[in-house]
């Protein structure tokens, strides 16, 4: 048999060199990148919940402008737009009347994917809506966030809104 050219027998560089400490290497690089994702995967989860919290507060300001189309803003289009019982579309916390305006309060809840070793992480947000009615144009809906929390207690109340009413 011949032998190839550049190696020497009874050297260590055969096995050392060409094939055990690269595989070793690269499983080291393997681990440090499988740590460094697991490590930072909370914080990704957090990001897309919160992006989901601005979509749902958009998405209430937009049903808002469709409820408001006619002139007026009744109690019962604000309780469709945020229903009881169901905290992913919102959960209305007050109803103002101020004049011709009316000052809506929701709490919100953004949800995204689960962490390492979780199901899902959720994001709380309370928002005002200000419904500015005029008889002259189309109604105007601007959003406030008040509060957002991590933690699943309620974000209106860390952010000193009443109790839930609606008046």
């Amino acid at each position: 048999m011949g032998r190839r050219d550049g190696v020497r027998s009874g050297t260590s560089r055969g096995c050392l060199l060409n094939g055990c400490l690269t595989m070793l290497v690269l499983l080291h690089a393997c681990v440090i990148g499988l740590w460094v994702w697991v490590a930072t995967a909370d914080g990704r989860a957090e990001g897309k919940a919160r992006v989901a919290l601005r979509s749902a507060a958009e998405a209430g300001q937009e049903r808002l402008i469709g409820a408001a189309a006619d002139g007026a803003v009744h109690d019962n289009e604000v309780a469709r737009v945020f229903p009881r019982g169901k905290p992913a579309q919102g959960r209305l916390v007050r109803i103002e009347r101020l004049g011709s305006d009316v000052m809506v309060t929701a709490e919100l809840l953004g949800v995204g994917p689960g962490g390492f070793l979780t199901r899902g992480t959720y994001v709380t947000g309370c928002y005002a809506f200000k419904v500015a009615l005029d008889g002259h144009r189309m109604p105007l809906v601007t959003v406030r966030e008040l509060a957002v929390q991590n933690e699943p207690q309620s974000a209106c109340t860390a952010a000193g809104v009443p109790s839930p009413s609606v008046t």
